[in-house]
């Protein structure tokens, strides 16, 4: 059990529940946490729950579902002010009893709501065609990841949905979610007193037995995947290989070149495609550490989308060619170090980092970090570059 003791004016609690990732319960981990929310044993139904919630002077759930390298990581968070400031001393506890019925206590879900939530995914992916931003993200991972866990939809697929059960759901909530590891991050102001009653009533923490892992594919000729929809504009996805990991040692050099490359206001990508040539809407880059993988997305004219392209991979090319200059190493180390020192004002922020500290073996400081970074050289950031590899070009367009 992890306690972070500081004075933000709310308290959290997260109650993370780890598994090996597969396809198979990929559907059953994204509707679960939806489940466990919105009732328990002694509140059965959304309603009640929500004036509970509401007794609590607001309190309130908050759930997530992710994929860490070969890790499924459901998080269930209650956040509950701060005691003191209401004048309820009582207020610790009903919050820690409301997150242990929520958690553990349900002998069966409520039919209804399964029912409910279980119909609001099916009509997201019948009508996933609809949201082109998020059916052309869902393409290019079946094409970019292909085969790897990171290709299949989070939810699960439509027939995934359809066939699943409240019976099911019942099973595998009780046999195999609640004997996943589980850990748990409590964030707030906090003394001794509340420690030893937390840790009293939260017994429930194991680890892990897997070790974590990161692997993808080798690279491989680049894919081109044009599709044409009904729509008024043209989303390009490019994606690139860069088999960098969050445990390498370039990583935070990674982070700088991902960082001058297209993840800040003053990117290459922003300043030359968008500012300079006016040829996209918007445009942005992400770096997924986890799966070794970049992806430039970027949302243009439809008679601009073959230009758009061409002009994306030159400024990449060129980068690789020519590296980085030592104003724009400088500028992204600068922006790279606010963004981690800001992040100490955020209560959920630093809950999360606790939380992967712990499950991966991390154990720099802030100030160790910040000093690494201050470290990376352009022979650093220029070898990030050789390892970027062009793999996958996805182009959802009007007709």
């Amino acid at each position: 059990m992890i306690f972070i003791q500081n004075d933000f004016k709310t308290i959290q609690f997260a109650v993370y529940f780890t598994d090996i990732d597969k396809e198979s319960t990929r559907v059953y981990r994204f509707l679960l946490p939806k489940l466990l929310v919105a009732h328990n044993n002694k509140l059965s139904s959304r309603i009640l729950m929500n004036q509970e919630l509401e007794n609590l002077y607001g309190a309130y759930f908050s759930t997530r579902v992710e994929q860490l390298g070969n890790f499924s990581v459901v998080s269930i968070v209650l956040t509950i002010v701060e005691p003191k400031i209401v004048e309820d001393d009582a207020l610790l506890d009903k919050g820690l009893a409301l997150l242990k019925d929520v958690l553990f206590e349900h002998d069966v879900f409520n039919k209804a709501i399964f029912n409910e939530e279980k119909r609001m995914l099916i009509e997201q992916w019948e009508t996933l065609k609809d949201n082109r931003r998020l059916y052309a993200q869902t393409k290019f991972n079946e094409h970019f990841f292909e085969t790897d866990l990171a290709g299949y939809p989070i939810s699960g697929t439509l027939a995934d949905v359809k066939k699943i059960t409240l019976e099911k759901m019942t099973k595998y909530y009780k046999k195999i979610f609640l004997n996943n590891a589980i850990k748990i991050v409590v964030n707030g102001r906090i003394n001794d007193n509340d420690i030893k009653k937390i840790e009293g009533i939260m017994t429930q923490e194991r680890r892990i037995e897997y070790p974590f892992q990161t692997i993808f594919r080798d690279p491989r000729p680049v894919k081109t995947i044009f599709e044409e929809t009904e729509m008024n504009q043209a989303i390009l996805k490019v994606g690139y290989h860069f088999p960098i990991f969050r445990a390498d040692p370039l990583y935070d050099a990674a982070v700088i070149l991902d960082t001058i490359l297209g993840s800040s206001p003053n990117s290459r990508l922003f300043q030359e495609i968008r500012e300079k040539q006016g040829l996209c809407y918007d445009i942005n880059l992400s770096y997924d550490y986890y799966k070794g993988a970049i992806t430039i997305t970027s949302g243009v004219d439809t008679i601009h989308k073959e230009l758009a392209l061409d002009s994306i991979q030159a400024l990449v090319e060129d980068m690789k060619k020519n590296g980085v200059t030592q104003n724009e190493l400088d500028l992204a180390k600068i922006y790279y170090k606010h963004q981690i020192k800001n992040s100490l004002d955020s209560q959920s922020v630093l809950t999360k980092r606790a939380f992967i500290r712990d499950l991966l073996f991390y154990h720099e400081s802030i100030e160790e970090r910040l000093a690494s970074i201050d470290k990376i050289t352009m022979r650093d950031v220029n070898e990030t570059l050789s390892k970027l590899t062009l793999d996958t070009v996805y182009v959802l367009f009007g007709g």
